[in-house]
């Protein structure tokens, strides 16, 4: 019997073969694949994690207009205003439940306009207000200011 057609030399490959030379190559592709995969899954975390917490600040921004919108429509626009000139005040800002932003300032201008209809021109006085809250951690980096 020739030693080359055993069956234990047949199911190893030979020196020299294609077989032989991709040994290897299976395992370094799974590695590859897999630190791909990784990198991608980071990629998704990474992006899932931003829009969380763009979606936090977006929630308590909505949140405050509410609450000024709630002040508004309570005491009316130009509550707190002077007959003329300009005022600050602040106050606290209940957002619901246990939630409330502190130091919301309130400022009231009166601005001197002049008012057309069909041809006649009549002078008025415009509350001009604006609200300024600062709250980092509830509505992002920066102040949260509305105005009319």
């Amino acid at each position: 019997m020739n030693p080359a057609s055993t069956p234990s030399s047949s199911l190893r490959p030979q020196p020299g073969t294609r077989r032989h030379r991709e040994r290897g190559d299976a395992l370094v592709e799974a590695l590859i694949a897999m630190v791909l995969l990784g990198v991608i899954g980071l990629g998704l975390v990474y992006a899932v994690s931003r829009a969380m917490v763009a979606q936090k600040y977006q929630k308590g921004q909505s949140l405050a207009i509410q609450g000024i919108r709630a002040d508004l429509q309570g005491a009316g626009v130009a509550n707190g205003c002077p007959a003329t000139g300009a005022s600050t005040s602040t106050s606290n800002l209940s957002l619901g439940g246990n939630l409330q932003v502190t130091g919301v300032q309130k400022t009231c201008t009166i601005k001197a306009v002049t008012v057309t209809v069909n041809g006649v021109a009549k002078p008025a006085s415009l509350p001009q207000v604006q609200y300024a809250a600062d709250a980092d951690t509830l509505f992002g980096p920066g102040t949260l200011t509305v105005s009319n």
